[in-house]
């Protein structure tokens, strides 16, 4: 389907070849490398760039491609597709632009925006903490107003590409009894003096796309690194979750693609009692569940993006289509484990990774259980035409 946006009509069938091919040729076959090594792909991290996909959605204006969301959602489901820790650092980069696009003043945009949109600067965003996931008015991480700038003190958790990000969207309370209200974002770029880093976490899956805890110790930033107004922080970081939850969905639905994809190969090739399994009802049944759960998934996800493009209230949408893609992940890859029987349970078979990198998903950038309360606490009134 063509896609229409400031003047531009992209065929997004031609732009997903595009993007599959090089996902096919330069991003897949190292992907189980990386998972052993743990390897952060700054090589595919600047291929991405060089390909002008850094900013897809990003308004002319502001350096980026000006394109619709659909566009967006089509990058990262093929990078996805072929790589989920690739993909995890990718939309990461747009979670951390995402602040600056829909808070930061004008001269913040224009300062910022074209170096992220291009690529020449990597973001990240810096919210969890030990003590605030969900909660994020709990968070303790302070900022103090001094005449020589914002003081920063405190820490932050499970933070992907901190360490390696050119800019960090940083969230402190500057105004410890105000709870959400008291949130205030700022610009953090990188080598700020007082910043350090964990060495990077171990985890289950994505592991070449490294997360850390960031310890801050009396940072002291210009007044101007403050993101949009003072205090407006809370409202920022929702905003910009709201509008990365549509990428985490598209995430979830390459990751599922790739899955069917493996499951329909793999019961092809594998033969039992004289046949392939493909001839066996049984495994018919499993990959018609996985066709038909992975095609509602993305059409949520086209909805939830055509619902952000149109300026309409995200909230419920974007709970929708990262709940939907997210659980529907991971039933497909554990279908296609049980497709791959005991072949599936093994290091080197590339559904194990998945199954790893998958789990996740129901976690970051809100958990399915948040997602669940938002979408009961934004539904169409009962007389509404909302549906």
């Amino acid at each position: 389907m063509p896609t229409q946006t400031l003047g531009h009509t992209l065929d997004l069938s031609e732009f997903r070849a595009t993007v599959r091919a090089f996902a096919n040729t330069e991003i897949l076959p190292g992907a189980a490398e990386r998972d052993e090594t743990r390897e952060f792909p700054a090589r595919l991290i600047r291929r991405l760039a060089e390909m002008d996909l850094m900013g897809i959605s990003v308004p002319e204006e502001f350096g980026g491609l000006g394109l619709s969301t659909r566009a967006q959602l089509v990058a990262v489901e093929e990078v996805a597709r072929a790589d989920a820790a690739l993909a995890s650092i990718y939309t990461a980069h747009y979670l951390g632009l995402e602040p600056i696009l829909v808070g930061g003043t004008e001269e913040q945009r224009r300062r910022w925006l074209p170096g992220l949109a291009s690529g020449a600067v990597l973001a990240g965003f810096a919210l969890t903490e030990p003590d605030a996931g969900s909660d994020i008015a709990a968070m303790r991480t302070v900022a103090r107003r001094a005449d020589d700038g914002w003081h920063l003190s405190g820490a932050k958790t499970f933070i992907s590409n901190a360490r390696e990000a050119d800019l960090l969207v940083l969230f402190a309370t500057t105004d410890p009894g105000a709870g959400f209200r008291g949130i205030t974002a700022f610009a953090l770029p990188q080598g700020t003096p007082g910043v350090t880093f964990s060495a990077p976490q171990d985890k289950m899956g994505i592991r070449s796309a490294p997360t850390y805890t960031v310890y801050l110790d009396d940072v002291v930033l210009p007044h101007d690194a403050v993101i949009g107004t003072e205090g407006r922080g809370g409202n920022i970081a929702l905003t910009a979750l709201n509008r990365a939850r549509i990428d985490v969905a598209a995430m979830a639905n390459g990751i599922a693609l790739r899955a069917w994809e493996l499951g329909r190969g793999y019961a092809a090739e594998r033969r039992q009692f004289g046949h392939p399994i493909a001839e066996f009802q049984a495994i018919q049944l499993l990959l018609g569940e996985c066709d038909a759960q992975l095609v509602a998934s993305r059409v949520t996800a086209d909805w939830a993006s055509d619902t952000k493009d149109a300026g309409l209230d995200l909230r419920r949408a974007a709970s929708i289509a990262k709940y939907t893609a997210t659980e529907t992940c991971a039933a497909i890859v554990d279908r296609v484990v049980q497709i791959h029987g005991g072949a599936g349970f093994m290091r080197e078979s590339e559904i194990e990774r998945l199954y790893r990198d998958c789990r996740i998903l129901r976690i970051f950038e809100g958990t399915s259980q948040i997602q669940l309360l938002t979408i009961a606490g934004n539904a169409p009134s009962i007389r509404s035409t909302a549906y």
